[in-house]
């Protein structure tokens, strides 16, 4: 499928769809048939361009094409938004002007004034609520892609977080999930890199979950409970103030990840190592992590603790899969593999499966015996997925999701120049 046959396809769905969606879906359409044309005019001009006058001309298109996608996100929201933050740490995937452009949305997206939320409060805390707090800020302190969160202190003198559901996030993710399904399907043909359905499934699931804060407190208070490597801080719920579409935890002071890094690209390269080990050490002796990884769920503290935000989305891992991920991953990044590692055994115990049994025993020679040297932990995590996928081998769901989380904090890395020495006793039964 070309892509002007995919956005054809996209545009008689749109068009379906916009009884249900209106003008959300005619933007996405005319996004989409406007980024065409950007290349389509790239593609025209550079036949009779020099070198250097083409790639001047490319840098200008995947800019402006960026900034039109990154705007349509934006003003679609929620699992638009989820969406393009995945993408922002894909490095490996999108020319790095997306990945400026699309970094944006992990702190900017459009809040609900205070009015419009105040019925969630008043159906939660009742009309005297303001009488639990000595202060309340109105204004947010930062909107993600289905929430608002405002400073607030306690009657007790408490510092908290108090996080709202954005009001119109529910109805919104309903039109949502049937596009991004159906757009899936569509696009999969064109993007071999990933499983864009598979990807797609996790989002719209981890965006449900997202938004019963019943869920996030549960998560929160799971997490919590575990011994995390030091350096590492959990918020603590307040219990007492959460209910369905508002969640209040204590208050976190720091410098979010991004801006930490900006301004201190030396001890930046610390902070990410420590990061990545925290999330190796989370799949595979917690059986428990965080799986939604992007710079705006991090904080740096002034004592350079990283307080980890947002358990709308954690994932659990059985001891069996713990067991088998942690065998595959040792196997897969470390630089210590040689020829003979049985990847095929490790794969059949880990719930791989193939049409053709003996794909999965000679898997060896695809996945390390031709594998580039010198890659990063999450571009050897890509080329082992991509590699199983070419072989047509199906991938459990939740050894994909946990890739995803590798992978995302491995693509930021990979953008700071941080390099990452596996160590086999991260993982150490």
């Amino acid at each position: 499928m070309s892509v002007l046959d995919s956005l054809q396809v996209n545009f008689r769905l749109a068009k379906a769809l916009i009884i249900h969606g209106k003008d959300r879906y005619l933007g996405a359409t005319k996004t989409a048939l406007a980024v065409e044309k950007i290349y389509r005019q790239y593609r025209t001009r550079s036949r009779v361009l020099s070198a250097n006058e083409s790639a001047a001309m490319l840098h200008h298109a995947h800019r402006d094409s960026a900034d039109l996608i990154c705007s349509l996100c934006l003003e679609n929201g929620a699992i638009w938004v989820k969406f393009a933050q995945f993408l922002s740490c894909r490095a490996d995937l999108l020319p790095f002007e997306y990945i400026v452009a699309l970094q944006r949305l992990q702190n900017d997206a459009v809040p609900a004034n205070f009015e419009e939320i105040h019925g969630q409060i008043i159906e939660s805390w009742g009309v005297n609520w303001d009488t639990r707090f000595i202060a309340f800020d109105v204004v947010p302190t930062a909107t993600a892609s289905v929430a608002q969160v405002h400073r607030a202190t306690l009657k007790d003198g408490r510092k908290v977080a108090v996080k709202f559901q954005l009001p119109t996030a529910k109805a919104l993710f309903d039109q949502d999930s049937l596009v991004f399904s159906s757009l899936a399907r569509s696009i999969a043909p064109l993007v071999r890199e990933i499983d864009i359905r598979q990807v797609t499934t996790q989002l719209i699931n981890m965006t449900l979950e997202e938004l019963d804060f019943h869920t996030e407190a549960r998560n929160l208070s799971q997490f919590r409970s575990h011994e995390h490597l030091p350096g590492i801080l959990i918020p603590e719920l307040v219990e007492e103030l959460s209910s369905e579409k508002i969640l209040v935890t204590r208050w976190i002071d720091g410098q979010p990840l991004s801006d930490y890094l900006a301004r201190n690209p030396i001890r930046g390269k610390v902070i990410l190592k420590r990061l990545m080990a925290s999330y190796i050490h989370q799949i595979t002796q917690l059986g428990v992590y965080h799986a939604d990884p992007h710079p705006g769920n991090f904080l740096i503290t002034e004592d350079e603790q990283i307080a980890i935000l947002d358990y709308g989305a954690i994932a659990t891992l059985t001891a069996e899969q713990r067991v088998h991920y942690s065998n595959l991953l040792m196997a897969l990044l470390s630089t210590a593999v040689g020829e003979d590692a049985n990847l095929g055994a490790l794969f059949i115990k880990a719930g791989f499966h193939s049409e053709n049994p003996s794909t999965l025993l000679q898997i060896t020679d695809h996945i390390i015996g031709d594998n580039p040297a010198g890659l990063s932990v999450s571009e050897r995590l890509s080329d082992s997925l991509y590699k199983l996928r070419k072989s047509k081998v199906n991938i459990p769901d939740s050894f994909v999701a946990m890739a995803r989380v590798i992978i995302t904090i491995g693509g930021f890395m990979n953008q700071h120049d941080v390099g990452f020495e596996f160590d086999p006793s991260l993982i150490a039964a």
